[in-house]
């Protein structure tokens, strides 16, 4: 069945049930399907037909919803991307999926066949007639394409099966087990997939997706007493925010799952956030755009086992591989490699041999190379140790450091650029570069070429780029060489110790 089936089943069960609160305020089940199917009609006379790309660069609201669930319904392909990212990255997206409508902004969307602003779209979408238009999609087609880095740098399209989506809603929620009284807070990006899947398990549970904007952080805590919010997925940011506000205000609220992947909040700020909302668990996860959801841990696992991502959900299979990719035993530390279920169908344009996460097994399925570090213990639990040189999950987006370092050198004036690995990896991120322009030069340009998520927090100018024995810039002897000088500690022998500076790099 296609994905959007889902809704079409809660609209018929639970229609007077509220489907997702926003900035407009609430959207029954019976509203957003009757968006949706004018959106249909929308989509229909915008010429899209099966097949086609639909990119979509708009805000995180009902509008989002209701053209995911029309265009899958239609057979077409939905392309989410972040509204943040600039036109020349959006430039990029619409032309590698050849999209035939581009919701975006009119420079980014150039290359479609049409180019529709997400408001003006929606405003026309309200004045359209309702059509009812479904025809079968079968469970193989393509769903979605979700662009996510790579070790190129240039983003590439992952391939989303709806057979494939739809087995990832359902192991996922048959270890968390999100019920139809849940309201889920979802201030992630829903062009981001953990943002996206807490409106499908919402879909296929009949609960409420509450959707709050970053802007709005400091009522956050509001929100979830107002509208009764029981599930919150977490990012580290959001964590420490939730743990700040609950800290002063110590609201009584009805939340009773914190969730998480990607980069993990800090044990001491996990343990806080659980005594501040009494009653509440939290399940760690592990995964990634190419095959959505790994691992799982069991929420009353945690306490024993902290460190842990869980076990692989229903469905799929991970072993762990060592350089020369045999299998590893219990607690030997190797590349995390998957199959199963909810593995997805490789990258878009891209020909499977030259794929190297993707990998065909004999028995025709696809094996998932993740480029991640981690080991299993003895029970089947799987540890996460740490990702390849390349790949970072920052605020809440995988990202590869060289699609910033091409960013950087693409900057006239600039010679070469190293990002160096965020510590934590949602901390803050350093870029040394070589050239002729000003740091603050440099970080203006970067500001017309990459999103928030990518922009370096500090630039630092350097004379020289250390190499490997392969040639190859030496990231950690440039993080020695624009690591801030220890301070000096005067003396009372040295009066002049105070004054004294070093000729350190230039950074802004």
């Amino acid at each position: 069945m296609p994905v959007s089936d889902l809704l079409a089943r809660c609209r018929a069960d639970r229609g007077d049930h509220p489907a997702v609160v926003d900035a407009d305020g609430t959207l029954d089940y019976a509203g957003l399907g009757a968006a949706v199917d004018r959106a249909v009609g929308w989509l229909r006379g915008q010429g899209v037909t099966a097949g086609e790309r639909v990119v979509h660069a708009g805000p995180n609201d009902r509008s989002f919803l209701a053209l995911f669930y029309a265009t899958l319904r239609i057979g077409a392909v939905f392309v989410p991307v972040h509204p943040d990212l600039t036109d020349a990255q959006l430039d990029h997206i619409v032309g590698d999926c050849c999209a035939t409508l581009a919701i975006c902004s009119p420079g980014g969307g150039a290359r479609a066949r049409r180019t529709v602003e997400p408001q003006q779209a929606w405003q026309e979408i309200g004045r359209t007639p309702a059509d009812d238009f479904a025809p079968g999609v079968q469970d193989d087609a393509l769903a979605m394409l979700i662009y996510t880095s790579g070790t190129t740098g240039r983003p590439k399209g992952v391939v989303c099966p709806h057979r494939q989506m739809l087995a990832s809603v359902a192991a996922v929620n048959a270890c968390l087990g999100y019920r139809a009284d849940d309201v889920v807070l979802c201030r992630l990006p829903l062009s981001f997939d953990y943002g996206l899947y807490q409106a499908l398990l919402c879909a296929l549970t009949g609960g409420t997706l509450v959707l709050a904007e970053r802007a709005g952080d400091v009522g956050l805590l509001r929100v979830i007493e107002q509208h009764g919010v029981t599930v919150v997925p977490l990012v580290p940011s959001l964590a420490q925010i939730l743990a700040l506000l609950q800290r002063k205000h110590r609201q009584p609220t009805n939340v009773r799952l914190f969730t998480n992947t990607g980069a993990r909040p800090g044990r001491a700020v996990m343990a806080e956030l659980l005594d501040l909302f009494p009653g509440s668990a939290f399940a760690s996860m592990y995964g990634m755009t190419e095959c959505k959801r790994i691992s799982i841990l069991d929420p009353a696992e945690y306490a024993a086992h902290p460190d842990s991502v869980g076990r692989p959900i229903p469905g799929d299979h991970v072993r762990i591989v060592g350089p020369d990719g045999t299998t590893l035993g219990p607690r030997q530390t190797g590349e995390i490699v998957v199959r199963g279920a909810t593995v997805m169908a490789g990258y878009w344009g891209v020909p499977l041999k030259a794929q190297q996460r993707y990998v065909r097994r004999a028995d025709g399925t696809l094996e998932l190379r993740t480029g991640d570090q981690g080991w299993l213990d003895e029970d089947g639990r799987l540890y996460f140790t740490g990702r390849d040189d390349d790949m970072i999950k920052r605020r809440g987006i995988r990202l590869g450091l060289t699609e910033i370092e091409n960013a950087a050198e693409g900057i006239p004036g600039v010679s070469a650029a190293i990002a160096l690995r965020p510590e934590p990896e949602d901390g803050p991120l350093h870029l040394a570069v070589r050239g002729t322009l000003p740091a603050a030069e440099v970080r203006a340009q970067l500001a017309r070429r990459l999103d928030r998520a990518r922009m370096p927090d500090r630039i630092t100018l350097i004379d020289t780029v250390p190499l490997t024995r392969n040639g190859k810039p030496d990231r950690a002897a440039v993080q020695r060489l624009v690591a801030p000088p220890a301070p000096v500690r005067p003396t009372q022998t040295s009066p002049f110790a105070q004054t004294r500076t070093s000729h350190a790099p230039v950074a802004v």
